[in-house]
C-alpha cells in the first residue's frame, strides 16, 4: 500500500512539474508572439507608408499604378486592421480575476499565442511581398482615332475603306500604302482606319506617328515606344533605340503602326519597325506612289478628289443652309467648283464663309479663288492649302519642277499632250544630258510618271495622243510659282496689251497666249526681248470660225532668245517675214494652222523639231532639206499634202522621227534614178540611219524599190501597207506605240520587205491576205507574240489555227498572246480552231474582246478557262459554229472542281454577247469530258443556252 502511495505521489509530482513547465513556456510564448506581432505590424505600417508615398508620387506625374501594388495596399490595410483588433480586443481573454488579483489564463493564452504566431507569419509574408521593382508605369497612349463626327464619310471612298480594312485582316499583307495629293484627306482616312480597327479589336495596340518632310527618327521612335510602354528616353543613339524598339514590337501579337505623311523612302528596320513580323501591320500614307511602292507595300490605294454632291455636302455641312437660298446657291456651286474637289480647300473656304450672309463677301471670296493663288493675296485659312501644295512642289527635282510649271501654262482642265512637252522641252533646253529625241521621250515619260505618282498630274485623254491633266488647285499654285519665280506667264490675249505695259511681262521667259474668240487680235509686235518659249492656243479648240492671224512683224522684238514656238489654230498665210529672224529657234510647231508656202522655214537652220501636223500644207518644198539638224518632222494629218519634193527626206540625215500623213499616196514607185523625179521615193528612208520612229502608208506593195527593207532599229512605228487608210482601230486611241497594218498577197513578202521583225514586235497587228500562213504563231512568231495587244486577221484561205501547240508541231511556247486584249477574225474560210492542243500557262491571259465573222469551219471559240474572262463576244455568219465555249480537259484542268463536277459556271465579266446567223449553233458551252482540245466538234449532254447552270 505504501508502495502504491509512493508511486502515485511520484507521478503526481512529475505531472505537476511538467504542467508547471509547460504552462510557464506557454505563458512566455504568448508574450513573445504578441510582442513579435506588434513589431511586425510596425514594420508593415512603415512599408505601407513607403509604398503609399511612391504611389502618390507616381500618380502625381500621371503614371498608372500596377494592379498588384493596388492589391497589396488593399490586403495590407485588411491585415493591419485585423492585427490591431486582435491586440486591442483580446487583453481580457489572456487573464482572469480572483480576489481582485489578475491571474494569467493559461488556456486562453495558449489559443491567443497560436493566433498571434499565425498573424506574425501573415504580416511577415506581406512585408516580403512589398519588395516591388516597379510600382507604376507610364499609361499607354490612346490611339489617334478620329471620332465619327470628325471623319467625313464619302460614298466614293467607302469601297476603298472597306478594301483597306480587308487588307488589314489578310495574313499575307503586312504593309499597306495610301497615297494622294496634299489636302486630299489621307490623314483623316488613316485615323478612321485606326478607329475601326480598334473597335473591331483587330489589334491589341494601334500606334500612329507623323514622319513629315524632315523626318526625326528619335521623335517617332519615342511616340511608338510610349504607345507600347517602352522606356527609351535614356537611350541616346537611334540604332540602339531601334534595337530595343524592334525587340519589343516582336513581342506584340497584334499591333498596327500608322506612319503618316512619308515623303522619302524610310528604312523601317533602321528605325526599329520589324516589317517582316506578321503580328505587326504597317499602314503608311504619302503623297507619292513611288515612295510607298519603294517601301514594299503589298497593297496600295489612291485617295481621289471629291466632286458633285459629295463636295457640296461637305461645304454645306460647314456653312449651313444658307447655300439653299437662291441668291447664294449659284455662288456656292461656283466656290465649290473652284476648290477642285480638294477637301482641305473646301473646308478652309467654307470656314471663312461660315456665318457670312453678305453676298459681297461671297463674291469676293470667289474672285480670290479665281485669281492665281499666292501667299500674298489670300486670307490666312487658304494659305494652308497653298503651303500644302508648295511643300510638294519644293520636294521635286529641277526638271520635275520645270515640267510641272510648263503644264500649268496650259488652259484649265485642258489635256496636255505628252508630245508637246517633249517638243517644248527639247527646244527650250529643259533636259540635261539628253541628246536624242528617244532619250528626251524617255525622260519626259519618266518625269510624268513621277509627277503622277506624287498626284501632281492626272491622267488625260485625247483623240490622237497620250495626255495628262492638272488638278485646278494644283495648277493655280503652279501658275503662281511660275509667274513670281520663273517669269512664266499664262495670259488671255484680250489682256495682253495691258500686261505688256508692265515691266514684268517684258522680262518673261515663257508665255502662253490663250484666246476664245476668233475676233481676238494679236498686237503687231510682241515686245518681250527675253522670251525663250511662246505658245498660242485656243481655249475653244475646234469651234473657231477662223484661225488667229499672225501679224507679219509679230516676232521682231522677241527674236533674240526665242527657242521654242508652238502655235495651234493660227493663220500664217503668208508666213510672217519676222519668223525669218528667229535664227535660234529649235522647235517650231504649227499644228492645225492655215499655211501656204513654207519655203521660209528652210532658213531656220537651228531647227531640231518641225511639226506641221493637221495643217493645210500642200507641198513640202526643197528648202526644208536644208534643215540638217532636224530630228523630228511631223506631217501627220496633213491631208492636203500632195508633193514631197524629191531628196528632201534623204537630206535630213539626223532625222529620228518621221510622220507622213496616211492620206499621202503619191510615193514614186521603183528605184531612184538620175532622171527628174516628181515626188518622194521610199528608198530615201534608207539614208536615215538614226530613224527610230516612223508613220506612213504605202497604198501598194509594188511601190517599194527592190531589196528595200525597213530598219530593225525602229522603236515606234505606225505603218500601213496596201490596206485602207482607215484602220479598223486607231492605234493612237489605245496608246499603242508599234502598229502594223498589212494587206499582202503572200507570206513571202514579209521577208522581202523586212517586215518579219516588225510583225513580231508589234502591239497592234492587222493582217489581210498572206496566203501561205497556216498557223499564225508557228509561221509568224514562234515566241508567241509577247507584246501584241490587238490582232486582226482577215481574208485568208490557208490559215487553220491561230496557235497550234500539239506535239507534232514541235513548238514549245512559254506563252501564247500573253498581252492580247482584242481579237478580230474575219473571212478565214479554212480556220478550224483558234487554239489547238494544251496552251502554255498565262496564254490569252488578258483577252477581253473577241469578234469573229465568216469563219465557216470554226465550231467553237475558246476553252472555259479563257472564255470566263471575256467581256465582249460577237460571232456572226459562221456556218459550222456549234458552241461558244468548248470545255476540254487539257486547257480546263485547273477549273475548280465545283464547276467541273456540277457544271455550274459563272461568266461574271461578260458584258455583251452577240450571236447572229449561226445555222448549226446548238449551245453556249460544251460539257464533254472526253474533249481533248478546244475546238472539238463532239457535243455531249447539251445544255440549253442560258440555263440555270450558266450564271
Amino acid at each position: 500500500m505504501e508502495f502504491l502511495i509512493a508511486c502515485g505521489a511520484s507521478i503526481v509530482a512529475k505531472f505537476v512539474e511538467y504542467t508547471t513547465v509547460l504552462s510557464a513556456r506557454r505563458l512566455f510564448d504568448y508574450g513573445r508572439n504578441v510582442n513579435n506581432l506588434r513589431g511586425r505590424i510596425q514594420e508593415l505600417n512603415d512599408a505601407e507608408e513607403t509604398i503609399r508615398g511612391r504611389v502618390e508620387e507616381a500618380t502625381r506625374i500621371g503614371e498608372e499604378i500596377h494592379a498588384d501594388v493596388q492589391s497589396w495596399l488593399s490586403s495590407t490595410r485588411s491585415i493591419s486592421q485585423r492585427a490591431e483588433d486582435f491586440l486591442n480586443n483580446n487583453r481580457d481573454r489572456a487573464n482572469f480575476s480572483c480576489c481582485n488579483v489578475r491571474i494569467p489564463n493559461l488556456a486562453s493564452r495558449r489559443q491567443l499565442s497560436r493566433e498571434a504566431r499565425q498573424m506574425v507569419e501573415d504580416v511577415t509574408h506581406q512585408i516580403q511581398a512589398a519588395e516591388f521593382i516597379r510600382i507604376s508605369s507610364r499609361p499607354a497612349l490612346h490611339s489617334c482615332i478620329a471620332f465619327r463626327g470628325e471623319y467625313e464619310y464619302f460614298e466614293s471612298r467607302k469601297r476603298m475603306l472597306e478594301e483597306i480594312m480587308k487588307a488589314l485582316q489578310d495574313r499575307e499583307v503586312t504593309k499597306i500604302g495610301v497615297y494622294g495629293m496634299g489636302g486630299i484627306g489621307k490623314t483623316m482616312l488613316a485615323k478612321e482606319v485606326a478607329r475601326q480597327a480598334t473597335e473591331a479589336k483587330l489589334f491589341t495596340e494601334v500606334a500612329m506617328t507623323t514622319i513629315s518632310q524632315t523626318p526625326d527618327p528619335r521623335r517617332f521612335q519615342q511616340e511608338i515606344a510610349e504607345k507600347i510602354n517602352l522606356d527609351i528616353k535614356e537611350v541616346e543613339s537611334v540604332p540602339a533605340r531601334a534595337d530595343r524598339l524592334q525587340r519589343r514590337l516582336r513581342e506584340e501579337k497584334r499591333i498596327l503602326i500608322i506612319l503618316d505623311d512619308i515623303w522619302e523612302i524610310l528604312d523601317l528596320l533602321e528605325v526599329g519597325i520589324p516589317f517582316e513580323h506578321h503580328g505587326c501591320k504597317i499602314l503608311m500614307t504619302s503623297r507619292s506612289l513611288d515612295v510607298v511602292r519603294s517601301m514594299g507595300v503589298e497593297k496600295s490605294f489612291q485617295v481621289y478628289s471629291i466632286f458633285g454632291e459629295e463636295a457640296m455636302n461637305l461645304f454645306q455641312g460647314i456653312v449651313g443652309d444658307i447655300v439653299e437660298r437662291p441668291d447664294f446657291k449659284r455662288l456656292a456651286i461656283d466656290v465649290v467648283g473652284e476648290c477642285g474637289g480638294l477637301p482641305l480647300a473646301i473646308t478652309t473656304v467654307a470656314s471663312t464663309l461660315k456665318g457670312q450672309d453678305s453676298l459681297d463677301v461671297w463674291r469676293d471670296t470667289l474672285r480670290r479663288l479665281r485669281n492665281i493663288i499666292s501667299p500674298t493675296n489670300i486670307d490666312e485659312p487658304l494659305r494652308e492649302v497653298y503651303r500644302s501644295i508648295r511643300l510638294s512642289y519644293d520636294s521635286l527635282s529641277d526638271e520635275q519642277k520645270s515640267l510641272l510649271l510648263l503644264c500649268s501654262l496650259h488652259g484649265e482642265d485642258s489635256n496636255i499632250r505628252i508630245q508637246d512637252l517633249i517638243m517644248i522641252g527639247v527646244g527650250w533646253g529643259l533636259f540635261h544630258n539628253v541628246h536624242t529625241l528617244s532619250d528626251a521621250r524617255t525622260r519626259v515619260h519618266s518625269l510624268v510618271v513621277r509627277l503622277k505618282a506624287r498626284c501632281l498630274l492626272l491622267d488625260g485623254y485625247g483623240f490622237d495622243c497620250v495626255a495628262v491633266r492638272m488638278h485646278d488647285v494644283i495648277r493655280d499654285v503652279a501658275l503662281s510659282i511660275a509667274s513670281e519665280e520663273r517669269d512664266m506667264h499664262s495670259i488671255v490675249i484680250d489682256k495682253l496689251e495691258d500686261c505688256l505695259n508692265g515691266k514684268n511681262l517684258k522680262d518673261s521667259k515663257v508665255i502662253s497666249l490663250r484666246y476664245e474668240s476668233s475676233d481676238t487680235q494679236l498686237p503687231e509686235r510682241l515686245d518681250c526681248p527675253q522670251l525663250e518659249s511662246l505658245f498660242l492656243v485656243s481655249d475653244a479648240f475646234g469651234r473657231m470660225e477662223r484661225r488667229m492671224p499672225i501679224p507679219k512683224h509679230f516676232f521682231e522684238k522677241s527674236r533674240h532668245h526665242l527657242k521654242s514656238l508652238l502655235f495651234c489654230e493660227a493663220e500664217l498665210v503668208p508666213i510672217p517675214p519676222s519668223l525669218h529672224s528667229l535664227q535660234n529657234l529649235q522647235t517650231l510647231c504649227l499644228r492645225y494652222c492655215v499655211l501656204g508656202d513654207v519655203k521660209l522655214i528652210g532658213d531656220l537652220t537651228c531647227l531640231i523639231i518641225l511639226d506641221l501636223s493637221y495643217s493645210t500644207i500642200k507641198q513640202l518644198p526643197i528648202e526644208v532639206g536644208q534643215l540638217n539638224r532636224l530630228q523630228l518632222l511631223n506631217l501627220e494629218g496633213c491631208n492636203a499634202l500632195e508633193l514631197i519634193e524629191p531628196n528632201v527626206i534623204s537630206s535630213l540625215i539626223r532625222l529620228e522621227e518621221l510622220h507622213i500623213p496616211y492620206s499621202f499616196d503619191k510615193w514614186e514607185a521603183g528605184e531612184i534614178t538620175v532622171c527628174r523625179r516628181s515626188n518622194a521615193n521610199l528608198a530615201e528612208l534608207v539614208n536615215l540611219p538614226q530613224l527610230t520612229s516612223l508613220s506612213l502608208r504605202v497604198p501598194h506593195s509594188k511601190t517599194f524599190p527592190k531589196h528595200f527593207m525597213f530598219s530593225e532599229e525602229l522603236e515606234r512605228y505606225r505603218i500601213c501597207i496596201g490596206s485602207s487608210m482607215h484602220s479598223f482601230w486607231d492605234p493612237r486611241l489605245y496608246g499603242v506605240a508599234r502598229s502594223l497594218e498589212l494587206t499582202l498577197q503572200e507570206r513571202s513578202q514579209l521577208k522581202e520587205l523586212g517586215l518579219e521583225s516588225l510583225v513580231k514586235r508589234s502591239e497592234a497587228l492587222s493582217l489581210d491576205g498572206l496566203v501561205g500562213v497556216k498557223n499564225v504563231v508557228c509561221d509568224l512568231d514562234n515566241e508567241g507574240f509577247s507584246d501584241l495587244k490587238r490582232l486582226e486577221f482577215s481574208r485568208n484561205v490557208s490559215v487553220q489555227y491561230i496557235v497550234n501547240c500539239t506535239v507534232d508541231q514541235q513548238i514549245h511556247l512559254r506563252k501564247a498572246f500573253p498581252m492580247l486584249e482584242t481579237l478580230r477574225l474575219g473571212k478565214l474560210t479554212n480556220l478550224e480552231r483558234i487554239c489547238q492542243g494544251k496552251l502554255p500557262q498565262d496564254s490569252f491571259n488578258k483577252l477581253r474582246e473577241v469578234y469573229v465573222t465568216n469563219c465557216d469551219k470554226l465550231k467553237n471559240l475558246f476553252p472555259l478557262s479563257i472564255a470566263k474572262r471575256l467581256e465582249y463576244i460577237q460571232v456572226r455568219d459562221c456556218d459550222m459554229m456549234e458552241e461558244v465555249v468548248g470545255h476540254g480537259r487539257e486547257n480546263d484542268a485547273h477549273i475548280i472542281s465545283d464547276e467541273a463536277t456540277h457544271h455550274v459556271v459563272e461568266f461574271l465579266e461578260l458584258h455583251s454577247l452577240i450571236l447572229q446567223s449561226l445555222p448549226k449553233f446548238v449551245q453556249f458551252i460544251s460539257w464533254s469530258e472526253s474533249e481533248a482540245t478546244c475546238g472539238s466538234s463532239s457535243v455531249q449532254s447539251p445544255i440549253p443556252l442560258f440555263c440555270e447552270k450558266i450564271l
